[in-house]
């Protein structure tokens, strides 16, 4: 019962305040995070194809830190660390395009993880900062990583959490997938009418197992504030709001050498953060990449913390010393 209160009391994106039966029963660290008070403000950021949704934690009046979120995530996937970390900078956490409230890229077009970065600089250009602070997390730690490789002095600091490379080498797997990917695309064209709907347990338990568990079940409401929407057909139910072409993304396998060489210009102040329970970044290659890393940059931090691979969603707590105590040393405004 608890986790359907907890669901709603997000989802309707008001203030609000736990009732004392409630607090007995939501996790310490959830308590914590929705007890804390801080300013936080929508944003929308004009795109060509529309906007692109963002949240920030802090003072409006201040750069903040760019938060960039994994697949098929959003936003809220800071939604209990962000307020851990906003009294020293404001984080601002965007959807990207086709994620959480963002506007979706055209029809008939498909989604290109080498879009992030363009779009990185793009936030960059728009804001006219001068130089950014990345705070990322799966393919946002990817782009992140990617960007920092090619604009090394454009960049403050990047943390990276649980990612730094997609690291799926499995290559015959990978190239015999495009054609079920490709047809899967094009029906996807077509499909105009609502997707399917759940009941608010349900999509809750049906996120955190395409997930593979690595959001906990009391952490998926801070997803689906973003990321799901009442059903017009039945106003107790809910369907997945994210555009459907973000699961058909064509994770292309990079040559090795080349990301030895985005590793190796990834000299910025750098914090890598992973989860010991998380499946990725375990391959030899990324360890490889890891350590080069390590062997040329001076300012290169790692730490392993028990956790899955959205520790920092389920487990904030774990991170926020950490990240303080780098923007000490590194945070450039």
């Amino acid at each position: 019962m608890w986790k359907k209160n907890l669901f709603s009391l997000i989802l309707n994106n008001g203030n609000f305040k736990l009732s004392e039966n409630l607090l007995k029963n939501v996790a310490s660290t959830q308590i914590r995070t929705l007890q804390t008070e801080v300013p936080v403000k929508e944003v929308n950021i004009p795109v060509k194809w529309g906007h692109l949704a963002a949240r920030l934690w802090g003072n409006e009046n201040e750069q903040p830190i760019l938060a960039l979120h994994g697949w098929q995530d959003n936003a809220g996937t800071w939604d209990t660390l962000a307020p851990l970390l906003c009294h020293k900078r404001p984080i601002l956490a965007i959807d990207f395009p086709g994620h959480g409230l963002s506007s979706w890229i055209p029809a008939g077009m498909h989604y290109y993880t080498w879009d992030l970065p363009r779009l990185i600089l793009y936030l960059k250009n728009y804001f006219k900062w001068n130089k950014l602070s990345l705070l990322c997390h799966s393919m946002g730690s990817i782009a992140g990583m990617r960007y920092a490789s090619i604009f090394p002095e454009e960049i403050a600091f990047y943390i990276a959490i649980d990612s730094l490379i997609y690291d799926d080498y499995d290559t015959d797997k990978v190239v015999n997938n495009y054609a079920t990917i490709l047809k899967k695309i094009q029906g996807i064209s077509k499909w105009k009418d609502e997707p399917p709907s759940y009941t608010m347990e349900e999509i809750i338990k049906i996120w955190h197992l395409g997930t593979t568990k690595s959001i906990a079940m009391e952490s998926v409401p801070h997803l689906l504030k973003r990321g799901s929407k009442p059903s017009s057909k039945d106003p107790n139910k809910y369907y997945f709001s994210r555009d459907p072409r973000l699961k058909q993304i064509l994770f292309t396998v990079e040559d090795k050498k080349l990301v030895e060489t985005l590793a190796k210009k990834l000299t910025c102040p750098t914090l890598y953060i992973k989860g010991t329970n998380s499946p990725f970044g375990n391959d030899e290659f990324a360890v490889e990449m890891r350590e080069l890393i390590a062997k040329n940059n001076n300012n290169f931090e790692s730490h392993f913390l028990p956790g899955t691979h959205h520790l920092h969603l389920n487990t904030p707590e774990l991170l926020a010393p950490l990240i303080l105590n780098f923007m000490d040393k590194f945070s450039s405004k």
